[in-house]
This record gives C-alpha cells, structure tokens and sequence, in this order.
C-alpha cells in the first residue's frame, strides 16, 4: 500500500510540477497568455478540488492510471498560477529586460534567467506536493472511489479495517501510522532542501 501511494504521488507531482512550472513561467513573462490563463484558473479554482476529483474518478472509473489523470489533468493549474505571481516579480529585473531588449527567444529566457532563479521555491511546492496527492489518494480509496480493490492501498486498508477495529485495532493504526510517518518524513525532507537550495539562508 506505501509502495502504491508514493508511487502515485511521484508520478503526480512530476507530470504537474513540470507542466506547472513551464506553463507558469511563461504565462508570467508572456503578456499575451495572460487573460487566457487567468479565465481558465478563476473557473478551476471556485470548484472545490476534492469534488472536482471526485467527479472525474467516478466518471472516468477506478484504477491507478485514471486515477492519475484525474490527479493530473488540472493539478497543475495552481502550481502554475503560483509561478507566474513568482515569474511577475523576476521579469521586471534589469537582465530580463535586456534579454528582451535584444530580442532573445522567450524560451530561452524562461530557462536560463528565470528558473535557475526560483529553484528553493520549486523544491518547496514539491515538499507539499508529495503529501497532499499521498493524503489525496488514502482519503479517496478510503471512502471507496478511488483506486481497484486489486490494487494495494492504504487508504483502502484503513477503510477495510475499520470494521473489526474492536477487535483487531492495530490493523486500523498500522496503515494510519505508516500513512502519517511518510507524510511527515516527506515534508520535513522537502523543506530542509528547500532551505539548503535557498541562497539567502547561507548569509
């Protein structure tokens, strides 16, 4: 069940922080994506995103693929707003404005003076990335819409467990404890690298 559900956060949060973050960084140097984007966030973000996945995992049916797609398909529109607010700050600097002076590519703009510059934020996001799609799947297989029952996963054997807890209760704790200990560890692992990346905490 660990294996599955750090399987499925992986995978998540590398298909939406990489979406995210190359879509955010040129939404936010790109004037012209701006109204486009913006439209399309302000309509994700005033639905409930647990409803919103819950939605797509009944309609498209269980199973660990669909239900990384439905993780997927607007997971990354958050990250992607998130970087663009970031980006806003970052293009208005003196070489930025030179780059564009020149006339260089924006992709190269985007990859060479803008992400090398935001990569403490980058490994920030993923160490909550990996817990919430980790807290995500154990609530969604728990309430019995998330993955197949031939698919091991904790949420699933929390929910199973729940009707013998009286008699046998660490059945119920184990994937509970186990489900907390990784989410922990992932956390506090993500934020010491993303201090150790930041080069405004070795002054």
């Amino acid at each position: 069940g660990s294996r599955t559900s750090l399987s499925l956060a992986v995978i998540c949060s590398a298909i939406n922080m990489t979406i995210g973050i190359l879509l955010g960084a040129v939404w936010g140097y790109s004037k012209k994506l701006d109204v486009i984007f913006n439209f399309l966030y302000n309509i994700v973000a005033n639905v409930p995103y647990i409803l919103l996945i819950s939605v797509l995992v009944y309609v498209i049916g269980a199973g660990f693929w669909p239900f990384v797609f439905a993780l997927t398909i607007t997971g990354w529109l958050g990250i992607a707003y998130f970087f663009r607010t970031q980006v806003l700050i970052i293009r208005s600097r003196e070489y930025n404005l030179a780059s564009k002076c020149l006339g260089t590519p924006l992709r190269r703009v985007v990859i060479r003076n803008i992400l090398p510059f935001l990569t403490s934020v980058i490994v920030t996001i993923l160490a909550t990335e990996l817990p919430s799609y980790i807290g995500m799947e154990v609530f969604l297989s728990y309430i019995g819409i998330g993955l197949t029952a031939s698919v091991p996963s904790i949420g699933r054997m929390i929910s199973e467990a729940q009707s013998g807890f009286l008699a046998f209760p660490w059945a119920f704790w184990s994937p509970v404890a186990i489900s907390s200990l990784i989410t922990i560890i992932l956390y506090v692992l993500g934020q010491s690298l993303g201090d150790a990346s930041d080069p405004r905490t070795h002054r």
